[in-house]
Order: C-alpha cells, then sequence, then structure tokens
C-alpha cells in the first residue's frame, strides 16, 4: 500500500511538471529529524460566474527523502486559467534540491530548476547552483536559517516589444541570499516567513527579490490549510511588466 501511495505521488507530480518563475523552498522544507518518505499533494480551484467567466486550477506536488546523509525534495507545480474562453496565467515548474549536513548547524545544497511563465513573458527558464545553508537558531518554538548560493540560469523571453531592452535569450550567473524564519504557533499551526534576494553577480542593481508569509494549519488527519502571501520584485522586468507583484491564496493539501 506504501509502495503504491508512492508511485502515484510520482505520477501526479510529474504530470504537474513545473510553477512561478521564483519559489519559495523553505516553505516547504519538512522535518529534518524525520527518515524516510514524506510529501504533499494540494490542488486550488477559482471559478467565477455572470459579470466575468474565470476559471483557474492549481496543482501542487512535493516528495521527499529523508536520510542521515542527505535530504532530496523534490517539487513541481502548475497553474492555469480561462477567462471568457481564453487561456491565461500560464505558469509551471519543477526543482529538485539535495541537502547535505556538513558539520555541526552547516549544510551544502545543489539544485537544478525549470521554469515557464506567460504572464512575465518567460517562454523557459533553466538554472542550476549549489551553495551552503546555516542553522542560525533552533528552539522547540522558533527556527532560523540562512542561506547563500550562486547559480547558472538560462532564460528565452517571448512577445519583446521592439524597444524592449532585454534580449531573447539570456545566459547570466546570480548570487541567491535569504533568511529564513519557522514559528509553532501551537500544535496545529505553523507559520514560515522567508526573503530571497538574488541579485545578478556583476551587476547588485539587476536583482530579484522573493518574500513570503506562510501559514498552516493542520484540520484532521492528512488534510492541511494553507495561507500565503507572495510578494515578488524584479528591478528589470521585460517591457510592460510590474516591477512589484503580489499573491494572496489560500488551498488545501492532502499530506503523507
Amino acid at each position: 500500500m506504501i509502495c503504491f501511495r508512492l508511485l502515484v505521488s510520482l505520477a501526479l507530480i510529474f504530470m504537474a511538471a513545473q510553477a512561478a518563475a521564483q519559489v519559495n523552498i523553505e516553505a516547504l522544507r519538512r522535518d529534518a529529524g524525520s527518515t524516510g518518505f514524506s510529501g504533499a499533494l494540494a490542488l486550488n480551484l477559482e471559478m467565477h460566474t455572470g459579470n466575468t467567466d474565470l476559471k483557474e486550477i492549481g496543482l501542487e506536488g512535493r516528495l521527499d527523502f529523508n536520510h542521515p546523509n542527505v535530504n532530496t525534495f523534490v517539487l513541481a507545480r502548475n497553474d492555469f486559467g480561462w477567462e471568457q474562453g481564453e487561456r491565461f496565467a500560464d505558469e509551471g515548474l519543477i526543482h529538485l534540491r539535495q541537502h547535505y549536513p556538513l558539520h555541526g548547524r552547516i549544510g551544502l545544497e545543489a539544485f537544478t530548476q525549470y521554469n515557464y511563465d506567460t504572464t512575465y513573458r518567460l517562454d523557459a527558464r533553466a538554472l542550476a547552483g549549489g551553495g551552503l545553508r546555516f542553522h542560525l537558531v533552533e528552539t522547540d518554538a522558533f527556527q532560523l536559517w540562512e542561506g547563500a548560493s550562486a547559480f547558472l540560469e538560462h532564460e528565452r523571453l517571448g512577445d519583446l516589444t521592439e524597444d524592449d531592452a532585454h534580449p531573447g535569450r539570456s545566459t547570466v550567473v546570480r548570487w541567491s541570499h535569504y533568511l529564513s524564519s519557522r514559528i509553532a504557533v501551537n500544535d496545529r499551526m505553523v507559520s514560515t516567513c522567508t526573503v530571497y534576494f538574488q541579485p545578478l553577480w556583476n551587476a547588485i542593481g539587476d536583482t530579484r527579490i522573493l518574500g513570503e508569509v506562510n501559514l498552516e494549519i493542520d484540520l484532521a488527519g492528512p488534510l492541511v490549510l494553507a495561507l500565503t502571501y507572495v510578494m515578488r520584485y524584479d528591478s528589470r522586468p521585460p517591457e510592460g511588466v510590474s516591477r512589484l507583484d503580489t499573491v494572496l491564496e489560500n488551498g488545501l493539501a492532502v499530506t503523507f
């Protein structure tokens, strides 16, 4: 039965295959003290009728394998919708990450990612990199981490205007720094807060920032209610794309 659930979860994850241009991995990490497989599957639906014919679907799958020597993490998401019969907000992501404990509260991480997002004129982005992760504070109620890494990024943009300074294709190196906290409000409620800072390695003025506040509430059995506020900032977006983007969302997830 366990093997069957695992195979189904893996199939759903790769069927979802691909979400936002940036993703907050910190909110999705599991308890490092556990071992074996764990994961979750979440579905978000939104429908409007009447003055607006709007339908949105979001699917997310996550699978972890914890071992004393390495933690492997796979995330896949897909989000798309239709308005008046026209498809929009087509975005997807798949992310693979491994964490290797080095000494005490220091760990080494390696990761790779592929994503696309038509809202940001992003046809495709592929990246790979690695770095260090530091566990700064650890108590029963509060934990704090810091991370520093670098990654190679290749992206392809589409639907650019003639006066847009962005090239259609580019390959760059970016730094990635973050601070992440986790607060156990009580036995059934956990909150995480994370801020990522990702400048171009040789031009700090070209940077992306991701801030996210996440609240998870255990409902019954494997069912979890997730409330999330996301802020994304790109200092040099393509022409016609806003620098600042915010999202408030909620959804239900089944964990195992």
